[in-house]
C-alpha cells in the first residue's frame, strides 16, 4: 500500500574525502603558538571564532513543542466563535434581532 505513504528523503551526511585531520590539528596549533606569542609580546590577538564550539549550540537549546500542552476543547471553540460572530452583528446592525 504505497499508495498513501509518503517517503522521507535520506539525510544528508557531507564527508570531506580530502581532508587530514593532522594538518588540521597542526594549524590549530600554530594559529594558538601565534596569539600566545602576540599576548607575549603586548599585541592584541585577531579574533577568529572557532566554528566548532558553535556546531550543535542552536538545534539543542530549540524548544520543543510541549506534549503536555492542554488544547481547547473543540466545542468552547465553536462557542467563542458563535460569541464573537453575534457581537460581529451587533456591531454592523446595532441590534440583535435576526
Amino acid at each position: 500500500m504505497a499508495l498513501f505513504s509518503t517517503r522521507s528523503p535520506r539525510r544528508f551526511q557531507g564527508v570531506h574525502i580530502y581532508t587530514s585531520e593532522r594538518k588540521d590539528k597542526l594549524d590549530k596549533l600554530v594559529a594558538q603558538a601565534k596569539r600566545e606569542e602576540q599576548l607575549a609580546r603586548g599585541e592584541t590577538p585577531e579574533y577568529k571564532p572557532d566554528i566548532e564550539s558553535y556546531r550543535g549550540k542552536f538545534a539543542k537549546n530549540l524548544k520543543k513543542a510541549d506534549p503536555d500542552r492542554r488544547r481547547l476543547h473543540p466545542g468552547i471553540t465553536i462557542a467563542i466563535i458563535v460569541v464573537l460572530v453575534m457581537l460581529w452583528y451587533y456591531l454592523m446592525t446595532g441590534s440583535f434581532k435576526f
